[in-house]
């Protein structure tokens, strides 16, 4: 019998399906852009950031000092962008290790302008203008991926954004307002799995085999985290940054705890799938190859190749975790933090307990990947036994 190219009922199903997640997207970033904040912690009504192109350098007063170039400049820039568009004027450039923003003629950059009611505009040098080169690198990456996973990567690059959208227009602005961050982070993990995993696999078994893993491989993760809250006594004041957030607290009711769990549970969502999708994968293509496999030899299989799996993901968690935090141990070096010190800091605490979590949920969702994919495959056997005899 011959195959037709003509679309089936699947077919046009998942048609349905991608057209959901696209305009669930669009409603998303409406509604982000839309929405107001109960809580600001500046006055920036005045304050607009604008593109601007330097004309003219006027003074150009530099020195070299190792990495740094410090000094001072004076150039004319024409502003680009929002109510002072079209003029050209003079900002002074100070250029210090913290603001190193050198100026070059013909170069965009991005101008805060302060345009306050009555009084005189001021213009201040903020940056780059990297919104072109961003916008070009990201855009470069979607072509790669497109270019080598056809329409694979295709429907893994709106995985990709619907997670992001998740994320920016869902879960921050929830956490923000002083939603339950359990809750939240549990919608955003099925949600962007789901969505991902339908991306990966279509409408199949499969695709609900990598839901399922995941989901409870990235609740693994949360388990963890919270034995380690209670174990080395961590909690949301711990935070570098608890200072600026509990301001945020007493007016949205922002809870500092939910933020920590968040953050463990979103991180290791992308390492936890990775896992759940490459062991479902394998395990499907030993059963198509020997159909006659039990279900307790094909989860002893499914753990072989797991354990292959354990040593280089749990590396790429960890080493991802020190990378983030490589500065703030060269500043402990050059502190002379002494050993029971460094053990004691929250920094390391919490930096330790996020690795470990990650990489445990890592290590955890081998055997329940293994098991789910082992033991559907055992029902989809009975299904069919049942239906012959039917």
């Amino acid at each position: 019998m011959k195959k037709t190219n003509e679309p089936t009922k699947k077919d046009f199903i998942e048609y349905g399906i991608i057209a959901l997640i696209l305009i669930s997207m669009v409603f998303m970033i409406l509604t982000f852009r839309d929405r107001e904040f109960s809580y600001s912690a500046y006055n920036t009504s005045t304050n607009h950031y604008v593109r601007g192109k330097v004309v003219e350098l006027l003074d150009n007063d530099l020195s070299y000092d190792k990495e740094y170039v410090l000094g001072y400049q004076r150039a004319m820039v024409e502003i680009r962008q929002g109510k002072a568009k079209g003029q050209t004027v003079e900002i002074e450039n100070y250029i210090t290790a913290t603001h190193n923003v050198v100026l070059k003629e013909r170069q965009s950059i991005i101008v805060c302008a302060d345009m306050p009611e009555g009084i005189e505009p001021r213009f201040m040098v903020y940056n780059y203008d990297r919104t072109f080169g961003t916008f070009a690198l990201v855009a470069a990456f979607i072509a790669l991926v497109i270019l080598i996973g056809g329409k694979k990567g295709v429907m893994s690059c709106i995985g990709l954004l619907f997670t992001v959208c998740t994320v920016i227009c869902y879960l921050l602005p929830q956490l923000f307002e002083g939603g339950n961050a359990i809750f939240v982070s549990v919608v955003t993990i099925v949600l962007s799995s789901a969505v991902s995993c339908f991306c990966i696999g279509g409408l199949s078994k499969k695709t609900k085999y990598n839901i399922i893993s995941t989901v409870l491989g990235v609740a693994s993760a949360g388990i963890v985290y919270y034995i380690f809250m209670l174990v080395i006594n961590i909690s949301g004041p711990n935070m570098g940054e608890a200072e600026m957030l509990s301001m945020i607290s007493n007016v949205t009711g922002l809870k500092l705890g939910g933020i920590l769990i968040s953050s463990v549970l979103i991180s290791s969502l992308g390492a936890v799938m990775d896992v759940a999708v490459s062991m479902c994968a394998s395990l499907t293509e030993i059963k198509e190859i020997n159909p006659k496999i039990t279900p307790r030899e094909l989860f002893a299989s499914g753990m072989n190749i797991g354990r292959d799996m354990i040593g280089t993901m749990t590396n790429t968690l960890i080493l991802a975790f020190t990378g983030g935090a490589l500065a703030n141990l060269i500043l402990f070096l050059s502190y002379g933090i002494q050993f029971n010190q460094l053990m004691s800091s929250d920094f390391l605490a919490l930096e330790i307990a996020t690795g470990i979590s990650g990489s445990a949920a890592v290590v955890l969702t081998v055997p329940i990947s293994a098991a789910v994919t082992s033991f559907g495959f055992k029902n989809k056997e009975k299904n069919k036994i049942t239906h012959k005899k039917g």
